[in-house]
């Protein structure tokens, strides 16, 4: 990677925020529509509280779904994942391209919720398995145990609610459904990104310093099941009208932007 925004895994895994919140989206939703770009994070904390904008939540559950959720996904170590946001639902763009991208910076944000979905989910589908299961998740959690992923050990009860939170956090955005016979497990559903969030993500990569050759290759594709071949088909199936226009010659990919910045691409996609 080539970036000076680019994700660096780190192989280390934690519940701080799968636990206190799954995808939240409607809250999310809420909470981009009430933030101010000018505004820190302990200001935007204590005023989640103060106005009670989460309404019906106590204040400490307000705090921490402000500080250990939203700050820790969108504002943390910077606010371009929450102005994105925030365009994106100003814009008027499809509630799908907004639950697509809260994806996206929920699962840069947590390695659990990044690795989960790539070798659970999507290794799931591959498989053309029609469910995932709680126990599938718990004998992750052991491989992560026993390869260094989790330092110190969960207790049976976390495990179970990490499970949990983890699969409601996929039924949240679209890649899981509950099925009516208990909670241990979730029918898989199949998924196709957008177009406006193949576009976002593709300019988010751009400006964030990643190279047109690197772009088609880049490990967040993986989230929503595409590989190199099919990054470059879809964004070639955009086209010119759409912000863009990609252009490959075997190996060799090279993509001219229409637009000169995320805010331009959002104002072309909601024509």
């Amino acid at each position: 990677m080539t970036s000076g925004d680019a994700v660096q895994k780190s192989p280390r895994y934690s519940i701080a925020i799968v636990c206190k919140g799954t995808a939240m989206v409607n809250e999310t939703r809420h909470l981009i529509q009430q933030w101010h770009p000018t505004e820190n994070v302990d200001t935007f904390v204590r005023r989640v509280q103060a106005e009670d904008l989460l309404g019906r939540q106590t204040a400490q559950r307000a705090k921490d779904i402000a500080r250990k959720v939203f700050a820790a996904r969108f504002l943390l170590p910077n606010n371009k994942p929450a102005r994105l946001l925030k365009q994106i639902v100003e814009a008027g763009l499809p509630h799908k391209t907004f639950v697509e991208i809260l994806f996206l910076f929920a699962c840069r944000a947590d390695n659990l919720l990044y690795d989960f979905t790539l070798n659970i989910y999507w290794a799931a589908v591959s498989q053309r398995r029609k469910k995932i299961f709680t126990q599938d998740v718990l004998d992750f959690f052991e491989s992560a145990a026993v390869d260094g992923r989790i330092l110190s050990p969960w207790s049976e009860g976390t495990q179970v609610r990490t499970a949990r939170g983890l699969l409601a956090t996929l039924r949240d955005v679209g890649f899981l459904r509950n099925v009516s016979h208990g909670k241990s497990e979730r029918e898989i559903v199949p998924y196709y990104i957008s177009d406006e969030g193949i576009a976002c993500l593709a300019r988010y990569l751009h400006e964030s310093g990643i190279s047109n050759s690197a772009l088609c290759e880049h490990r967040d594709w993986s989230l929503f099941g595409l590989n190199r071949e099919q990054v470059c088909d879809r964004l070639d199936q955009l086209g010119e009208h759409r912000g863009l226009i990609i252009q490959k010659a075997g190996s060799v990919v090279s993509i001219t932007w229409k637009v000169n910045s995320m805010e331009e691409l959002i104002n072309v996609l909601s024509r």
